[in-house]
Formats: structure tokens, C-alpha cells, sequence
């Protein structure tokens, strides 16, 4: 059974960036991934209902604005991972560091402190904000491969 994404475009700019009229709004996709969020695994269908009588595509400006919010969480994604390298390569290095103090100094315990701060926020960067990306990333993908209808209402 498809789970039905009712979606009302009342003005022009409900859908449309009021910047650059070729792309859709942030606000729009992020709301249509929070749709698609809450109705958990179940196969979607958008229905569009256009009642100011946009002459565009609307289709294809919803599925751009959904692969270029595709494209932002990947691109953070991989921002992510660098971050998580440096973080790890920098706790490892503090934590070595500590090792090489062989007397029971102040420096030795700040060392150590030192190591595992950026090791537990490579942790919590992959525990968090990649796992969210990807949820947001399958929604996409699933919202793209759904059947999308257009109605004209006046």
C-alpha cells in the first residue's frame, strides 16, 4: 500500500526560491523529507496539488532540489570523515605522547585528557551526524524513485 505525500503550493514561492526561480526552496524539500520521515518504510506517492498555477516543471524542480540536498549531505559527509582522520590521528598522537612521561607528572594526565577528547568527537561525529545523513540520504533516494502526480486546481 503507498503511503500518499499531499503537499498544497497556495503561492510561487512555496515551491520556488525566491532567489533563483530554476531551483526549489530548502524549506519545501525539508519539509517533504519530514513527511517522508514520519511515514517510516512504506513506499511513498507525492501529490502535488498546484493552485496558483505554476507553468514549470514542478516534477523536475522537486527532484533537482532533492538531488542537490542529496549532494549537501554527502559533501558533509566526506567533510565528516576528514574531520574524523584528523581528530583520530591527533588523540593517538596525545596519547602517545602521554606514554613517553614516565614519571607521575601533571603533563602526563593532560596528555592522556588530551588524546581522548577529539577521540570521542570522531565518536560522537559518527555516531550522530552520519547516521543521520544517511537516514536523510535513503529518504531522498526513496522520495526520487516515487511515483509523483501534479494536479492543476483552481
Amino acid at each position: 500500500m503507498k503511503q500518499i505525500i499531499e503537499i498544497d503550493i497556495n503561492n510561487k514561492f512555496d515551491l520556488i526560491d525566491k532567489y533563483n526561480e530554476k531551483k526549489a526552496s530548502k524549506e519545501f524539500i525539508k519539509y517533504i523529507i519530514k513527511k517522508a520521515q514520519q511515514l517510516k518504510n512504506k513506499q511513498e506517492k507525492i501529490v502535488i496539488n498546484n493552485k496558483c498555477n505554476i507553468d514549470k516543471d514542478i516534477a523536475k524542480i522537486i527532484k533537482d532540489g532533492l538531488k542537490e540536498e542529496r549532494d549537501e549531505i554527502l559533501e558533509e559527509h566526506y567533510t565528516n570523515n576528514v574531520k574524523q582522520i584528523f581528530l583520530l590521528m591527533l588523540g593517538i598522537t596525545f596519547i602517545f605522547l602521554s606514554t613517553l612521561i614516565d614519571e607521575e607528572l601533571i603533563w602526563k594526565e593532560i596528555l592522556m585528557i588530551s588524546g581522548w577528547v577529539p577521540m570521542w568527537e570522531t565518536i560522537e561525529i559518527e555516531l550522530f551526524s552520519d547516521v543521520n545523513g544517511r537516514r536523510k540520504t535513503k529518504i531522498i533516494k526513496k522520495l526520487l524513485n516515487s511515483e509523483m502526480v501534479i494536479k492543476s486546481i483552481e
